[in-house]
């Protein structure tokens, strides 16, 4: 409830109004902002993917220049003939033709600085020659992933890159290095399994991608068929899919090799970052700055009005006595001063309206039951006529005895209310004289434990029995019963009185409902001053429950005729009424 009130307070609403007013500010700051940077990771994404396409080529040139190399050597007579058609071209009776070839191997690795290592391998033999080693026995060759690749190549050039998930599978490979390998005799169709390969460094590639790197935090890594082959910088913590989520990470590549720059965006950005935490700052402080202002304006405007509406609050709540105090000299100081002087007025019509209600409450009061009591006093001698004119004996002292008892307790000094239990009693005064005068009911009363000890109005089921008996049991002459029961329902006590009788029609039913429908706890007054000859003991107990006990109270009736009849008492009851 508390929550609703401050999202309809002023306060509340003029802040909203100033943070509306700032709405277009922020917006355009940060859609500038992203906009700007969004431009910026555009251009140096392409500047940057343009530098690494050149490099790229660079890297694709070298490949093409080991191409030419092992092609050049591979089609050289005086190199292949020395490896043809020997069984080990390693014998003593070849030294001065692999001296030869030995010479022209290291005549081509001085020339080429970017060749770390020549060597041939005879696959039949797995003997090789070596610039850096000589001699060399390679037990197992021909059985390697990257010496059969060569021989299906069927002379075409095969770059062989040891990675983690391609090892060399070999003592003698390098995983530093990378290898260019080509089949010897590249122009003959019957081809021996004898191999040429080129070792390069990896540091020539680097040096190749090296100038890209323009910060220590930088990384660029070189692939080949999307094998790791190098990098330039130890990686950073990076997520599952390579690059960490403030990394800026582009890639370039022909298809074969392919690099990836990684370079975290604070760098690249970082006078863009300054300016968007700077647009952030202002931001911020024009949102104090607009709650600040609202909140002034709030304490001079929306505070006496709030003032004013705690002080209508208190009043509609019954509290006649509040007043707004104040020093206020300007148009507010002049609403409280009409509030106050409204309140006192208001206070004073209330009391006096209140003093006449409550004469006139009472005295309407006193002529219900001043009403009732002379219509069951006529009755009531009526009765004892009747009996004594039938029977001429004793019965009619004590039907004066219990008449006397009734009406000792109708008057009770004073009191107007008495337990349900006191009630019963009281009532069967006024039912044993009925039983004297026509003995042919019975009557079974059985009352709820818990409602005993409830307060009723005096006199309000007398002329509901008095109606059963007189209307109702004395018509049929075959006898009947009278039964009345009391029932706690939640917070409502229901009284039931009901007979056997002859029952009422179902068009008188529909008038006597009818005429207790006109009585509510606002128009009591009219049935009271102006009573009807019809239906005076219905009509009086409703207008005394709808003036005691409120609208909530009700009387209500049910017959069916030639049945019988049930008249029901419903009385709400206040918490500190409830067992």
């Amino acid at each position: 409830m508390r929550a609703v009130e401050r999202l309809h307070s002023i306060q509340f609403k003029l802040t909203g109004t100033f943070l509306l007013l700032l709405l277009p500010l922020v917006f355009v700051s940060v859609f500038a902002n992203d906009y700007s940077q969004r431009i910026m990771d555009g251009q140096i994404s392409d500047r940057t993917r343009g530098a690494l396409m050149t490099t790229v080529e660079y890297v694709e040139q070298l490949t093409k220049n080991m191409d030419q190399q092992t092609l050049l050597i591979g089609s050289n007579p005086n190199v292949v003939n020395v490896w043809n058609g020997f069984d080990d071209p390693l014998s003593p009776d070849h030294l001065y033709e692999l001296h030869t070839v030995q010479q022209q191997l290291s005549a081509l690795t001085n020339v080429n600085g970017a060749i770390k290592e020549a060597f041939i391998l005879h696959g039949n033999s797995e003997n090789g020659l070596s610039t850096m080693n000589g001699g060399i026995k390679w037990p197992g060759v021909n059985k390697e992933a990257w010496f059969k690749r060569t021989i299906d190549a069927s002379g075409g050039l095969v770059v062989y890159v040891p990675t983690a998930s391609n090892p060399a599978g070999s003592g003698y490979l390098d995983k530093d290095n990378i290898y260019f390998a080509r089949l010897l005799d590249v122009l003959s169709r019957n081809r021996e399994p004898n191999v040429l390969v080129l070792s390069v460094d990896k540091s020539s590639f680097r040096q190749i991608i090296q100038h890209l790197q323009t910060s220590d935090n930088m990384n660029i890594s070189l692939y080949y068929n999307d094998e790791f082959v190098l990098e330039t910088n130890t990686p950073r913590k990076q997520t599952a899919s390579g690059a960490g989520p403030k990394d800026l990470s582009i890639e370039a590549g022909n298809g074969v090799w392919s690099i990836q720059l990684q370079q975290p965006r604070v760098e690249l950005f970082k006078l863009s970052l300054q300016l968007q935490q700077f647009t952030y700052w202002i931001i911020l402080v024009s949102v104090v700055l607009a709650v600040w202002a609202a909140w002034l304006v709030y304490a001079a405007i929306a505070k006496p009005l709030r003032q004013l509406s705690g002080a209508f609050k208190q009043f509609s709540g019954g509290n006649l006595s509040v007043r707004v105090a104040h020093r206020r000299k300007d148009e507010f100081g002049y609403v409280m001063n009409g509030f106050n002087r409204m309140a006192e007025a208001q206070r004073q019509m209330i009391e006096d309206d209140y003093e006449k209600e409550l004469r006139l409450a009472k005295s309407e009061f006193s002529l219900l039951q001043s009403q009732i009591n002379p219509h069951f006093l006529y009755n009531t001698l009526d009765s004892i006529y009747s009996v004594a004119l039938k029977h001429k004996v004793g019965e009619i002292s004590e039907m004066v005895i219990n008449l006397a008892r009734f009406f000792r307790v109708s008057l009770g000094k004073g009191r107007e209310t008495f337990t349900l239990e006191e009630t019963m009693q009281h009532l069967m005064y006024y039912i044993r004289v009925q039983q004297l005068r026509s003995e042919h009911f019975t009557v079974d009363i059985r009352l709820d434990e818990r409602t005993k000890p409830i307060a009723l109005l005096k006199l309000l089921l007398q002329p509901i029995v008095e109606n059963a008996i007189v209307h109702g049991l004395e018509r049929n002459v075959q006898g009947g019963e009278l039964w009345i029961r009391s029932i706690l329902e939640a917070s409502m006590l229901r009284i039931e009185v009901e007979d056997t009788g002859k029952g009422i029609a179902p068009d008188k039913l529909a008038d006597i409902r009818r005429e207790l429908d006109l009585i509510t706890s606002k128009s009591y007054r009219l049935s009271a001053a102006s009573p009807s000859s019809t239906y005076f003991g219905l009509k009086n107990v409703k207008s005394r429950v709808k003036l005691y006990y409120g609208e909530q109270a009700d009387v209500t009736i049910e017959s069916l005729y030639g049945e019988g009849t049930k008249v029901t008492l419903v009385i709400p009851l206040a918490e500190e009424e409830l067992p």
